[in-house]
């Protein structure tokens, strides 16, 4: 299929394409230079011509959130899928799964619709907490967790709980704290050549990064509990870290308390997926976009409870105009308004280059035609943002039209899980592991039929 999306206005940070007029052409699914002959042509006289938004942080399959959906605290997968597709997206990272959970979270993120999907492999210390202590272990520990990122179907490794730590006193010498950890954690990530996601928490942000360059901050926006933090939020990334926001949405209505959903994963402390909204974090988290100036912060939100993807046009808005902070927020809290090109770098060139998918976020020849066409006049102002980038007019997916004058008009479009593709061998380090687990390492395999289609990176 020959495509020409004609007299749009092109917007791709990846190649500095801000606005020009021109036309784009897809062949067989990828952009290319130039056709002399096209089998259809798309209309884009005056629409912005963006790449497909990638979403970094997009908790849509964490073990649990069944019990939110089956109280109606929550969307379907349908729901989500289409939600995210009407927005302009194609891509859906889910940021946790265990060894553990891995075969429930690829069954549910198959479910998923419209959209590609993957996911991060989150690390528990306690378990690798006798060998972390050995640098000459370091190796082994490395192909261990290749081994399992493949072996889980995973694409990237995540730590929400940077420490070692044990309710009973017995096993008080096999602690290992936070500052201590994160040094084996720089050492690990060099060791793996990946850069090691943190959850970010207060306790991580006070801390000293050893080498901020192998850390992602995720959902900075939950962990700015007082305003210092956000100044140390902002020294991680000048100093060469990466992050995504963790927006929240405006200060909640008032109605019934929210009752807490705790799952228990295995860690120190167990997973809220329905916490408290804290409206002087999502004022710091905001604050934070605004005062960041640099290239390393992506955007995201800080999960369903906190940032329904309803709510992202909102959130959208927020970045690009201030009238919308005033009034959401009842103040400005920041001079800054967003360029077009800013908001598409962090909702789309900066969360391909975080997840490796090398064909997306960008516009130019031989990049996968994942295109997102809004109607947004090039003199309209901030205040028409929420309207203008919270409804995508026209969705290509591979060069396929997903959606069309604003509706969904081909919700079969194929659809892919990603992972990264390691060929590590299980190590004896694994089998002592799982036998402390009373786990069998060969069912942490995820086989094909659990989920996918698979694409291996």
């Amino acid at each position: 299929m020959r495509l020409k999306i004609a007299g749009g206005r092109l917007f791709d940070p990846a190649c500095g394409w801000d606005g020009e007029v021109g036309d784009l052409f897809i062949r067989d699914g990828r952009i290319v230079a130039q056709l002399g002959e096209v089998d259809a042509v798309i209309e884009a006289r005056g629409q912005v011509v963006a790449p497909a938004g990638i979403e970094v942080r997009g908790q849509v399959a964490t073990y649990g959130l069944d019990f939110l959906r089956l109280t109606n605290r929550g969307p379907s997968l349908q729901e989500l899928g289409e939600s995210y597709a009407l927005l302009g997206y194609t891509h859906v990272h889910e940021p946790l799964l265990t060894a553990w959970t891995a075969g429930y979270v690829q069954r549910q993120l198959a479910g998923l619709p419209v959209v590609d999907t993957s996911a991060s492999l989150v690390l528990n210390l306690r378990e690798l907490d006798l060998w972390l202590s050995s640098p000459e272990h370091l190796q082994e520990i490395g192909q261990t967790l290749r081994f399992l990122l493949e072996a889980t179907r995973s694409l990237n490794f995540r730590v929400v709980e940077p420490f070692v730590r044990y309710r009973q006193d017995f096993y008080a010498h096999r602690a290992i704290d936070l500052d201590r950890a994160l040094v084996i954690l720089a050492d690990l990530a060099r060791t793996t050549g990946a850069r090691l996601i943190l959850e970010a928490s207060p306790e991580v942000l006070r801390a000293g990064l050893p080498d901020p360059a192998t850390f992602h901050l995720a959902a900075l926006g939950p962990a700015l509990t007082d305003d210092d933090l956000i100044t140390a939020a902002l020294g991680h990334l000048a100093a060469g870290a990466t992050g995504d926001l963790g927006l929240m949405t405006a200060p909640p209505q008032s109605g019934s308390p929210r009752l807490p959903v705790r799952i228990d994963l295995g860690w120190y402390r167990a997973l809220d997926l329905n916490p408290p909204p804290d409206e002087a974090a999502g004022r710091r988290a905001l604050a934070l976009a605004l005062d960041y100036q640099g290239s390393g912060l992506a955007f995201s939100g800080a999960g369903q409870a906190l940032a329904p993807v309803g709510d992202y046009p909102r959130m959208f808005a927020w970045l690009g105009d201030r009238a919308a902070r005033r009034r959401d927020w009842g103040e400005v809290l920041g001079a800054r308004e967003y360029t077009l090109s800013e908001w598409l770098w962090a909702t789309r060139t900066l969360p391909a280059r975080l997840l490796g998918l090398e064909d997306r976020g960008r516009l130019t020849p031989g990049a996968r035609a994942d295109v997102a066409i809004y109607d947004l006049p090039a003199e309209a102002p901030p205040s028409q943002w929420q309207r203008g980038l919270g409804r995508c007019r026209t969705l290509l997916k591979a060069g396929e039209v997903v959606v069309d004058n604003f509706s969904l008009v081909h919700p079969e479009v194929a659809r892919a899980t990603y992972y990264r593709k390691t060929e590590a061998e299980a190590t004896p380090m694994l089998a002592e592991i799982c036998q402390f687990q009373s786990r069998r390492w060969e069912n942490l395999w995820v086989p094909a039929e659990l989920g996918g289609p698979w694409v291996g990176l």
